[in-house]
């Protein structure tokens, strides 16, 4: 399965938010993400880092550059 699990870090931590990934969009200053199921996620984020062997995608928050 290619599916992905999607993390946001904030505070030095990393919290899942989103399972199944398979579609994930920058969009200005916003993140869209879709998931097997068709539903959908927007944050306020960037992309900190992809781990393409684990399957994870690890966002961090555009609140902490604030």
């Amino acid at each position: 399965m290619c599916e992905s699990r999607v993390y946001l870090y904030e505070k030095g931590e990393e919290k899942e938010i989103m399972d199944n990934v398979i579609f994930i969009e920058p969009q200005g200053d916003k993140i869209f993400m879709y998931n097997l199921l068709g539903e959908q996620k927007i944050l306020d984020a960037q992309i900190k880092e992809i781990k393409l062997l684990e399957h994870k995608i690890i966002l961090e928050s555009r609140k902490d550059e604030k």
